[in-house]
């Protein structure tokens, strides 16, 4: 049995765990959480809920044989950043996919990876490691997103769209099918994205256009 450490005690790792502990995985023994990391050990004081404990943090924290990791941060630098740190350590990690997710088995997700409720990653997906997909985002067919890529809730990716490393779109964002946006592209919420956007733009709107973020 793997012993699964959340890095990050902060808001999305605590959506994580319950993610975690509401997996068919878990009710079925195949992994427990250990507990987090985070610099903050005080990260749950004041909250209602029975959490696992703050082991320490994740420079000084010394991995052991059945540990595995997932990196709950919602920054796509900083999850590099910690699973790059995880990687030179030689830690491995998991890629959680909650129950009402629908997976079609044709879709590859990297490790490391998250999958939300009631999403859809459709046939041919091709997901990069330390993806998260949010609640109810919807991907087509044929969809590349590469690694540290963020889909928040209810985004829409159509059919052979194509999203680089880091990038992001939020809450209600479309990028229509066959269109590319580039590495480290920010996309506003409820924006509608219909022409191939190169790396390090932030856009907003419907047309999306380039803004100053």
């Amino acid at each position: 049995m793997k012993n699964l450490i959340i890095i990050g005690a902060r808001g999305w790792g605590r959506e994580v765990y319950a993610a975690a502990i509401s997996c068919a995985a878990y009710r079925h023994g195949e992994y427990a959480v250990k507990g987090f990391l985070d610099s903050d050990e005080h990260a749950f004081d004041g909250l209602q809920g029975d959490y696992p404990p703050i082991l320490g943090d994740v420079e000084t924290y010394i991995i052991q044989p059945d540990d595995i990791f997932f990196v709950a941060m919602g920054e796509p630098k900083w999850r590099k950043y910690y699973a790059e740190l995880i990687e030179r350590k030689g830690g491995h990690f998991m890629t959680i996919i909650c129950d009402t997710a629908r997976v079609v088995p044709t879709a590859t997700i990297g490790d490391g990876s998250f999958v939300s409720y009631n999403s859809i990653v459709s046939d041919g997906v091709v997901l990069g490691q330390h993806v998260v997909i949010h609640a109810g985002a919807i991907i087509g067919h044929d969809v590349h997103i590469g690694c540290y890529g963020t889909l928040e809730a209810l985004a829409f990716v159509g059919g052979k769209a194509e999203i680089g490393d880091e990038s992001i779109l939020h809450v209600r964002a479309t990028l229509i099918r066959h269109k590319r946006i580039g590495k480290r592209v920010e996309v506003g919420a409820h924006s509608l994205v219909m022409r191939n956007l190169q790396d390090d733009v932030h856009v907003f709107g419907n047309p999306a256009r380039k803004v100053e973020w």
